[in-house]
């Protein structure tokens, strides 16, 4: 966060979250030529996310390569339930997890983290204090991890006040919290 960073965002996923900010009716479907070609023009950092962006499989590989031949950095934000094939592993540079909690309103089974993930960061979305409690037992079988909490909303207002509420037993835990910066700066 705070780095400039190109977004490429798929919009088809696997699970139904609750609080889901991606469109997944509208968008535009580019070439992988389009994309490159976009992306030679921003920033340094390029981020995959979606959805879920590993549900392109092969496609997915085609465009870390191309992108990465450009010279820029790949990050790839999965939620965790698909394992990458292995042929990213030689063009993204970090992974960034983001395992659904129960507040997402997905089945358990739905949401179960894939065998073989990939090392990165944890992000979690949270709603309250309560939700630690899930992150923390989440976390007993996935040592060693970094963790990013962030809180639940869908305006600054309720970014901040989620923010105050979360940073002291956040902070108690040894995680980070950081906030969904798009919707503190308005940006969609």
């Amino acid at each position: 966060m705070g780095a400039a960073a190109t977004f490429i965002r798929f919009a088809g996923c696997n699970l139904n979250c609750s609080y889901c900010d991606t469109d997944h009716r509208s968008g535009s479907e580019l070439t992988l030529d389009d994309l490159v070609s976009r992306v030679g023009h921003g920033p340094d950092r390029v981020v995959i996310t979606g959805g879920e962006p590993l549900l392109a499989g092969e496609q997915l590989v085609g465009l870390a390569a191309a992108i990465s031949a450009t010279g820029r950095s790949v990050d790839i934000e999965t939620n965790g339930t698909i394992a990458p094939p292995r042929e990213l592993s030689g063009f993204v540079d970090n992974y960034v997890i983001s395992p659904k909690l129960s507040n997402s309103g997905n089945l358990p089974d739905d949401r179960k983290l894939a065998a073989d993930l990939p090392q990165g960061p944890l992000k979690f979305v949270v709603d309250g204090v309560e939700d630690l409690q899930e992150v923390s037992r989440i976390m007993k079988t996935l040592p060693g991890r970094e963790v990013i909490i962030m809180p639940m909303g869908t305006n600054a207002e309720a970014m901040v006040r989620k923010m105050k509420l979360l940073s002291q037993p956040v902070a108690a835990y040894g995680w980070r919290l950081l906030p969904r910066l798009h919707i503190l700066l308005g940006i969609e």
